[in-house]
Parts: C-alpha cells; structure tokens; sequence
C-alpha cells in the first residue's frame, strides 16, 4: 500500500460543488484539492472521469449467525466485503443477530471477531434487539452504545425476532436517553400470520400469494403506529426498506406532525414488481422478499421520494442466500408452498450501479443526489463524520465512476457467495471502476484486490442526528 497517492484530472464532487482537478491522499486521508497539485507518490489518471464519496451501505446482512433455524448465512466479511469493493462501497453496516436470552455483548465480541482480519472495506454493526429486558436495557446497552454502537434493529414480524408493542416502547424510550436511533423493520405480524394461514387453508400456495399476504397496507400501519411510539417516547426512528407509495406517505405524515424520522429504499422495489413473482417454473422465487414487492406506481412514488428528499437513503438490505437450489428442489418435487421459499435478494455489488442507472442516467435525480443518498446522509445519520464526503481531512474512501460505460449485469461476475443475482442480465450505464478504501486501492477495472482482506477496520460510531 502507497502511503501517499494523487489522483489526477477528475471531475470531483465535493459539498460545494462540481470541480475538475485532482486530490491527493496522505496517510489514508486527503490531504488536498486543487487544480495545480504536484504529483507524489503513487498517479492515478483518472482521464476526466467522476470522483465520488465511496458509499455507505447501512442496511446489509453479512455472516449472520442462524438464529431461529435458518441456512447458514453464504457470505463472510470476506465474500461480502469484495462485492462491496467491485460495487463502488467503503462502507458496510450490518447487523448482529441475537435470540431471545442470549448474552447480546458476548455476541456482539464473537461477530467482531469474525469481522477482524477479513474484511476489505471499514464496517461498524447494527445491535438487533430480541426482547426489552429491563436489566440489559438498564445496564449493558448503555456502554455498548457509548462504546460505538449506537443503532439498534427493531423486528416487528417474523417468528422468534418479533418484538411486542410493549417492548418496543421500552426499547424506544431507552433509546431515546441515550441518543440511540430504532432501525424498524415495518410489517404486522398479527395480519401477515392471518392472512398467511388463510391463504395456505384455501390452498392457494403460489409464489404470487407472499405479497397479498403481506400487504402494504400493514406496513404503513406498522410506521403509523410505531412513529407515534416514538413521539411519545422521543426516540428517533429510522425506517428499513420502504417498499411502496403507502408506507412512504405515511414516512411523510410522521415528519409532518413533528416525529424523528426519516427512510430508506432498496434497489429490488425500483426494479421490480409483484407481477415477477409470476415468472414459469418457480423462477419467481428470484423476487421474494419482505415487505413485499409492490406494483409500478409504488415505483414511482418511491423515485419521487428519493429525489424529494422524503426517503434520506438507499441501502442494499444484502440478504445472501442460495436461492436457486430452492428453486431446483421446487422444480423437482413439482410444488413447493410460497413459505417454503427464503426471502431477501444479494445486492452489495449491484446497489450503486442501479441507481447510477436508474436515477442519474435515467435522469431521475442529480448527481448531488446520488451523493446524498449513498453517502452524505449516511455518514450524519448513522454516525460517521469521518466518511460520506469528499473534503481536506476526510477518509480517503472514493469511488471513480465512468458515466459512458455500458455493460451487463452477469451472476458469474458478483463477488457474492450466492447462486442467483436477480438482476442478472439487466442493461445499465455508467460503472465503478476505481474503489479506494481509506487510500487503498481495493478495486481497480473491475478487479478486486484480495490481498486487501483485512484492510477494513471497525467504526465505532457516535451518536448520528437528523
């Protein structure tokens, strides 16, 4: 690794603005902007392409520990963190899962210690809260807050990770004396189980049933009324993968009405609609995911949101899996129930490159907005003054893009350890083609340097705001 590097002839996005010059990294930070910086060390040309904040990618699962009898998780800090690099992230935030009883910091120092030596890119952690007990909530989170983890997931469906309305006011009122942020997975679990059961007595199975049975009306329901939680408890709340136009209205309600809140979306809700899930031959299954998928004008709410600046970021929620062995054992056996299947889709290498696509290039939203969204909102909300922007003194962590390339998605390119990108063959302009990771090349034309394995570090993060 070259402690010194320049990088020179780029258009650079900074806070102020669109300039054209070069930047210079000293001791994994940049040291300077300008037009008239001399060379030293290591010269990257970057031949007037894009110099972007590398983007931070807060909402991802990666080595997650099976919990409640799940299949073990494909991708380690390794596996996940190269997709990261080839996709143009410096930054990864997922989660550390815990069950019910279980000693949550003993667990948190086992994931860390997964993390440490194998990871490419920097990462902080995310606490998953499992229950509210008084005594971890009075005495243990406290320090694990001040200690740099200060955001923790709130679970409102699934079996064995849902939280009561009761404990979730505790959780919001302790996070709210210690300055923490509630990261809400919103569904209703009590309509999800009814309509599920329903659905599965009256024997319809299909994959086309998982988003009537997850309908968006629950999850506006569920930011409802977990927003009035958090006026009455003054906790702030931030909310994971908004699916559709009727949770974002209700996203918008809760900012109108004084709530701290704010949102997010992910690629798969802007790409893709219930309608896929009626795909031949079980393929469908490459689209399940929770909340569910919705319909094109939920598409077209959520693009208005992201340039409006009602949803604040764009995550991946990479949810690795091997999903096309599913859909082979489908295929054999002829009939496999829509609850059989896995949910979630792989996106760390693909979240950047959609929305360039997508949004910029598509002309959906500015190339400032982009910024925004991947990484200066990011870094102030969850807590990292270090990252998200292009400025003297800031972690060299960037990204050079070339707006002109035109290429495929391909699943044989994804770093991921899965079987199956959902995106696999779709057509888009504009790619990564340089990551720098604290100074560090990590990714150069498409190749990911391995020998970068242990470059990441751990953010122990401060307390983010609005």
């Amino acid at each position: 690794m070259q402690d010194t590097l320049t990088l020179r002839n780029a258009r650079i996005l900074t806070q102020g603005g669109e300039v054209f010059g070069h930047l210079a990294i000293a001791g994994g930070r940049i040291a300077a902007i300008g037009p008239d910086l001399p060379q030293a060390g290591q010269v990257i040309d970057a031949g007037g392409r894009i110099l972007l904040p590398g983007a931070i990618d807060s909402h991802c699962h990666i080595a997650q520990r099976p919990v409640h009898g799940e299949a073990p998780c494909p991708d380690d800090f390794t596996t996940a963190t190269r997709a990261a690099a080839a996709g143009g992230i410096t930054t990864v935030i997922p989660h550390s899962m815990c069950p019910r009883g279980a000693d949550q910091a003993a667990i948190l120092q086992d994931y860390l210690a997964e993390a440490a030596g194998a990871a490419l890119v920097d990462y902080g952690v995310h606490l998953q809260m499992p229950e509210a007990d008084p005594g971890f909530l009075a005495k243990t989170l406290p320090g694990l807050v001040a200690q740099g983890f200060p955001t923790l997931k709130l679970f409102t469906t699934y079996e064995g990770y849902t939280l009561s309305d009761a404990e979730v006011l505790a959780i919001m009122a302790t996070a709210a004396d210690l300055g923490a942020l509630c990261l809400i997975h919103a569904e209703d679990d009590a309509l999800i189980r009814h309509l599920t059961a329903r659905a599965l007595s009256a024997g319809r199975t299909g994959l086309t049933e998982q988003p009537l049975v997850r309908p968006a009306v629950g999850e506006a329901e569920t930011i409802h009324r977990i927003a009035n939680y958090a006026a009455a408890t003054g906790a702030r709340m931030h909310v994971f993968h908004v699916s559709g136009a009727a949770a974002l209205e209700e996203v918008r309600r809760a900012k109108a009405r004084g709530v701290r809140i704010t949102a997010e979306t992910c690629p798969h809700y802007l790409t893709f609609t219930a309608a896929d899930l009626a795909r031949p031959d079980f393929a469908g299954a490459k689209y399940l995911c929770s909340p569910a998928l919705r319909c094109p004008k939920d598409q077209a709410a959520l693009w208005a949101g992201l340039a409006d600046g009602s949803l604040e970021c764009w995550s991946s929620d990479h949810s690795p899996s091997h999903r096309m062995a599913q859909i082979g054992r489908a295929r054999a056996e002829e009939a496999m129930p829509f609850t059989a299947f896995g949910g979630g889709m792989p996106g760390l290498q693909t979240l950047l490159p959609i929305l360039f696509s997508e949004g910029v290039m598509g002309g959906r939203i500015s190339l400032q907005r982009f910024v925004e969204l991947t990484a200066g909102a990011p870094a102030r909300l969850f807590g990292l003054p270090q990252k998200g922007r292009i400025a003297v003194g800031a972690d060299a962590d960037l990204t050079l893009w070339d707006p002109g390339a035109r290429w495929v998605v391909r699943h044989a390119e994804m770093e991921s350890r899965v079987d199956f990108t959902p995106w696999d063959g779709m057509a888009l302009r504009g790619r990564p083609v340089l990551t720098l990771s604290r100074g560090r090349v990590v990714m150069r034309d498409g190749v990911v340097d391995g020998a970068a394995a242990g470059h990441g570090q751990l953010l122990r993060r401060e307390r983010g705001a609005l």
